[in-house]
């Protein structure tokens, strides 16, 4: 080819080239501005507290998106552009869901919780001030009670009116039985020398602190004696043994006289037993007087002081029997009944603590109606039993 052709090539070459590069370069731009595009659209959707960017991350000029009001060119934005950054939602686990944007309602409600857990906050405290002054005022009404019942208690040692008393001794017994008017050898007399007694006392008001009047004063009393070591022989000196139990319980309304004498008076009414037996293995010869005495108790007693540690006891009573024991179902149409006294002194030996001397004498009385031909005749019969003794007694 000469050198005209190769020169017409060349220009052909050239002005189809210049005619391409306007339209390659609009493509080019294009294609960036939609890639761009895209990348932005993360921010839009997602607010930029619950999906914040990486210190990393570029960020956009001031006043656009970088896609359409930039100040760089195209080709100067894509050679700037960074390698995209991999989405946050790929780091978090795949069982916690991406938080949602909130809305502006839901941000000024949670805005304004604080504002309302803080009523219900000073609710509480209010609640736990207001106990608080409860348990205060529970501990003074508790205050006041134990004051009163200080009161109380003092007035009730002032008076002498004791709770409870308790006491111990030992009792020397004897028992005399007797016939009147007595028919044959079966109906002899029996008599029962010195015996060792143990006895026990408990005496109790249970009100006695209360301001009652009389209920304050109505007590339960309880006595139980038990012989031992006992050994005794009919009239014709056969040997006996023998096994004597008294035991009595009662109700008791007692009567503090007002005064600085500390005078006592007391009405009871209760049981009476007087459990005695006799065994033997020879022939008596006679009626032994073997008898468990069961009876309904009334009586009255009083302890008047003499010296402020030194007081008189005495008391008495009417036994009406209910039951009448062996010895007079042997008679005809027995008739028993009988009376009791009680006479003492105590000498106070501390406060509470007092020693006793006293004697108690029961009287059983009883008649028959006798008719010719009964195995055993007489026309009465007198059991008299004596008690004697010493002991302590303690009272609160």
């Amino acid at each position: 080819m000469t050198g005209r052709g190769r020169f017409i090539m060349h220009a052909c070459l050239a002005g189809a080239l210049v005619t391409a590069l306007p339209a390659l370069a609009a493509g080019a731009s294009a294609k960036h501005r939609k890639q761009a595009r895209g990348k932005r659209a993360i921010p839009a959707t997602v607010s930029p507290a619950a999906a914040p960017r990486d210190a990393d991350e570029p960020r956009s000029p001031a006043g656009g998106d970088g896609g359409e009001s930039g100040t760089a060119s195209a080709s100067e934005r894509e050679s700037a552009e960074p390698e995209p950054a991999p989405r946050r939602e790929s780091a978090r686990s795949p069982a916690a869901p991406s938080p949602s944007p909130r809305s502006d309602d839901e941000q000024s409600g949670a805005a304004a919780a604080p504002s309302v857990l803080l009523p219900s906050s000073r609710r509480g405290a209010q609640a736990a001030a207001g106990e608080a002054r409860d348990d205060v005022a529970g501990a003074a009404l508790s205050d006041d009670d134990a004051r009163a019942l200080g009161r109380r208690e003092a007035s009730r040692v002032a008076a002498g009116r004791i709770e409870v008393a308790v006491s111990a001794g030992i009792d020397a017994g004897r028992r005399v039985f007797t016939y009147s008017d007595p028919i044959g050898a079966a109906p002899q007399a029996y008599r029962l020398p010195l015996a060792p007694l143990a006895t026990f006392r408990l005496e109790v008001y249970p009100l006695a602190s209360t301001d009652v009047p009389v209920v304050r004063d109505l007590g339960l009393r309880a006595r139980v004696s038990r012989g031992f070591a006992m050994e005794s022989s009919t009239t014709n000196g056969v040997a006996l043994q023998d096994s004597w139990t008294r035991f009595a319980g009662d109700v008791r309304q007692r009567v503090l006289l007002p005064g600085a004498h500390g005078v006592e008076l007391g009405a009871t009414v209760g049981i009476d037993a007087s459990y005695f037996d006799l065994q033997t293995k020879s022939d008596v010869g006679s009626l032994v007087p073997a008898a468990r005495m069961l009876s309904l108790r009334f009586g009255l007693d009083g302890r008047v002081p003499v010296t402020p540690r030194f007081s008189i006891l005495a008391g008495g009573g009417y036994l009406a029997t209910l039951s009448r024991g062996q010895i007079y179902d042997r008679f005809r149409r027995p008739h028993v009944a009988g009376v009791d006294g009680e006479l003492g002194a105590a000498l106070a030996l501390a406060p509470g603590v007092e020693a006793r001397l006293d004697g108690r004498y029961t009287r059983y009385f009883a008649s028959f109606s006798p008719e010719v031909g009964d195995p055993a005749v007489a026309g009465g019969a007198l059991d008299q039993q004596f008690q004697l003794g010493v002991g302590v007694r303690y009272a609160h």
